[in-house]
């Protein structure tokens, strides 16, 4: 094999290894902002589930003080049935 050769047989398999190279670093960069995104989007459901349960005890607590009663779907038929 000649000099002219080898270089041309390196050439040819370097190519595709820097193109996968250039691929895996792309790959690398998307995986950390889905992983960020991901992290942000953890701490709002957190945030969004802890918001929903003060909501839950502040209609519990006004419809007890409001004297409501409870919800019965025996005695609270509607007048179709």
């Amino acid at each position: 094999m000649t000099k002219q050769q080898n270089l041309n047989d390196q050439a040819s398999f370097s190519a595709p290894i820097e193109d996968l190279q250039v691929r895996i670093a792309f790959l690398d960069d998307l995986v950390e902002q889905l992983n960020d995104q991901v992290a942000k989007q953890t701490l709002e459901i957190a945030d969004l589930k802890k918001q929903m349960s003060l909501l839950y005890q502040r209609v519990e607590s006004s419809d007890r003080s409001e004297g409501i009663a409870d919800f019965d779907p025996v005695a609270d038929r509607p007048p179709h049935y």
